[in-house]
């Protein structure tokens, strides 16, 4: 076993540092030139802390588990009293400051910490997380950063004052955008711009145009709230009387308690929004940011195609693509078809590929583009590559337009045909073949069935890629990156004895995990595992008659 004799410090972890400190500290009372100033020293050296910073975080940083730390356990670990740790009370507000730690203060005023998981993952790698950008930004980066505020406000995490200064400091930062500057121009003093803020961001995220008192009550005291409400019920409040708020209307009934954005705000002080896109852009986007990245194990074949493809969504490498297509006078857009077995893998590598790209994905409902009426269904179609193309047109990094389960919009065209639904049908394939010719994006398709793909269909879609079932080995790895815990000889002999498809073997995962909490124990049980292998297995399960 490794004692701390045997390591140098500059080989020592970070982890391991504040592991060391957090121990030599204990019940020593606060003395940064003590048993554990060395390591102080190599600490605050890497995180560009000082070393009483460094002492303090790795007291944090030893007490994570607990989301609401305060100046007695601090003072408790140090063996001192409560009044000394109050006297460092600078020093915790830099670690605030720089996000090392959060701070909140519940309703009687007192203040507890606590240590982000961000901050903990990041300090496995060796640092502390870097600040965010806050200057420069483009109106969505602006917007985001607004939100993240509020919901640190929401949570008693910032203080009203400091949640002002962190607005005023925004908009200071980027009198690049027409919005910084109009809400600078208004010269709102600091409650009336974070309330503003809060009720544009309940618009823009939400279309909320009937705002009342519950939806910002977490962003003011009790005092401040109630004169708010006051003044936007008597419709004398300093953002009505400046055209940008005014009471909701409900059936051509003026309601004093709901308030909403004026069209001035939504048209002038938002205009570079473009609202109407963006509703689209919120309602139909799946964030990149908001996909879980997992790993995927793939043969060599598939493993090469898929890599290949996620270096051409690079962004600056397609952009580079697009203009030499476009030069060739070729086609610009990028078509692709996942196809396979189903439980292989296709819809989670387009999302995988999102994530990696830091592309967003606009899935289309295949089934809600079909209508019974004739017509409609063609205009649908039509509306999803209009809209795509707005969506594309206002994001920095193209999404990806992603038809799942598409087989039904894929099967050969009806040659002759008579019948009212299969003319609809054709039709309606016949402007997806040309929305292919004219799309300048990226637009993928998944389906599990390929025998009746329509020519016309095949060769339109650039790349082309099959997804088998796993084999053996593969299999073996899918079955330890979902249950680790399993042993490598339990994970062979799994992936030997059933050939299941990952989404299969995730099923199998997910139910572990569902045994676990009903039975209360982390401990693996292989023999339910098992148990749960043979019920996946339907098609050999005995054929029961159904009936009478």
């Amino acid at each position: 076993m490794t004692t701390r004799e045997d390591e140098t410090v500059g080989s020592m972890s970070v982890l391991r540092l504040i592991e060391l400190i957090a121990e030599l500290t204990n019940d020593q009372g606060i003395e940064v030139n003590g048993p554990a100033y060395k390591y102080l020293r190599e600490l605050g050296k890497r995180l560009d802390l000082t070393e009483m910073q460094a002492m303090l975080l790795s007291v944090f940083v030893d007490q994570c588990d607990d989301s609401r730390i305060n100046f007695k356990d601090i003072a408790r670990h140090f063996d001192v009293r409560p009044v000394k740790i109050i006297s460092l009370t600078g020093e915790i507000n830099e670690l605030v400051k720089i996000g090392a730690i959060v701070a909140r203060k519940d309703s009687d005023g007192d203040v507890t910490y606590r240590v982000p998981r961000k901050v903990l993952d990041s300090l496995r790698e060796g640092s502390l997380p870097k600040p965010e950008k806050l200057e420069n930004l483009t109106i969505h980066e602006f917007i985001d950063m607004v939100d993240k505020f509020l919901k640190l406000r929401e949570n008693d995490e910032i203080e009203d004052e400091d949640l002002y200064h962190q607005f005023t400091e925004l908009i200071e930062n980027n009198q690049n955008l027409l919005f910084a500057q109009k809400l600078k121009s208004f010269g709102f003093r600091g409650e009336d711009l974070v309330l503003y803020l809060a009720m544009c961001s309940l618009f823009i995220n939400n279309h909320d145009d009937r705002i009342c008192r519950s939806d910002i009550r977490d962003y003011f005291s009790r005092s401040d709230l109630r004169t708010h409400t006051n003044e936007l019920e008597a419709g004398n409040h300093t953002l009505m009387s400046a055209k940008l708020v005014e009471h909701s209307c409900d059936d051509g009934q003026i309601d004093s308690e709901h308030w909403c954005l004026t069209n001035y705000s939504k048209e002038e002080v938002l205009s570079e929004l473009n609202l109407k896109v963006q509703r689209e852009v919120r309602s139909n986007l799946t964030h990149y940011e908001d996909i879980a990245e997992k790993k995927l194990f793939f043969n060599d074949r598939v493993s090469k195609q898929v890599n290949e493809l996620q270096n051409l969504l690079e962004g600056e490498r397609m952009t580079r693509v697009m203009q030499r297509l476009k030069n060739k006078g070729m086609r610009r857009g990028f078509t692709c078809l996942f196809y396979g077995s189903p439980g292989t893998g296709k819809t989670e590598t387009v999302l995988q590929l999102a994530k990696k790209t830091g592309r967003d994905i606009m899935l289309v409902d295949v089934p809600s583009i079909r209508s019974k009426w004739v017509g409609e269904t063609e205009k649908n179609v039509k509306q999803v590559f209009e809209r795509y193309a707005k969506i594309a047109k206002n994001n920095k990094m193209m999404p990806i337009l992603l038809f799942n389960e598409a087989d039904a919009l894929l099967n050969r065209r009806c040659e002759g045909a008579t019948d009212s639904v299969d003319k609809m049908e054709n039709a309606m394939q016949n402007i997806i073949l040309q929305e292919m010719e004219n799309l300048e994006g990226i637009m993928i398709a998944t389906t599990n069935l390929t025998g009746s793909l329509d020519a016309a269909f095949e060769r339109r879609f650039l790349y082309k890629i099959e997804f088998d079932k796993p084999t053996a080995n593969e299999s073996k790895h899918i079955w330890k990156s979902l249950i680790p815990e399993l042993k490598d000889e339990d994970a062979h002999r799994l992936a030997a004895k059933y050939s299941f498809s990952g989404g299969q073997i995730e099923n199998i995962a997910r139910k572990q995990i569902i045994n676990d909490i009903l039975s209360d124990s982390d401990e693996l049980n292989v023999q339910t595992i098992e148990e749960a292998c043979e019920n996946e297995q339907i098609s050999k399960s005995k054929t029961r008659r159904i009936g009478f």
